[in-house]
């Protein structure tokens, strides 16, 4: 299994389970005063897997501070990857998770975790930062919620 796309960002959406992703405002870092609410976002994956990966896997995703506690519950569920058409090395799975009113208490480093049948396979990071000091005003061309 290779992960092919890996994002936070302000929204996605998926053609089919294999077909388009859609990735609206993708980012890594954000500037706030805290506490922090973040009223939507998702995160989206594209994992392209061999034939012989077809079948019912494990994944969990978890959102942790640099510590590893859990800032939300992790949510974990078993997704089907389809066989692999006639004709085709490979196939695709698009997932994505969309996060209402994500709640950050503090400024800090915080994963986004993708674990795939007990393996870790991608490790987002989402920089929650303070606005900065003087103008109030986020760095030029970064987000500031």
């Amino acid at each position: 299994m290779i992960v092919e796309i890996a994002s936070i960002c302000d929204a996605a959406t998926a053609n089919g389970a294999g077909g388009r992703l859609n990735i609206l405002g993708s980012f890594d870092r954000i500037f706030s005063q805290f506490p922090l609410v973040i009223p939507q976002c998702a995160a989206a994956f594209r994992i392209r897997y061999q034939r012989s990966e077809a079948g019912v896997h494990k994944l969990v995703l978890s959102i942790e501070d640099v510590c590893g506690h859990p800032i939300v519950p992790g949510m974990e569920s078993n997704v089907s990857f389809e066989p692999v058409a006639k004709g085709f090395d490979t196939a695709a799975m698009n997932l994505i998770l969309n996060m209402q009113r994500l709640k950050i208490e503090r400024p800090d480093k915080y994963m986004i975790r993708l674990i795939i049948d007990d393996e870790e396979y991608v490790a987002l990071p989402l920089y929650a930062l303070e606005v900065p000091h003087g103008n109030g005003n986020a760095p030029e061309g970064e987000v500031k919620n």
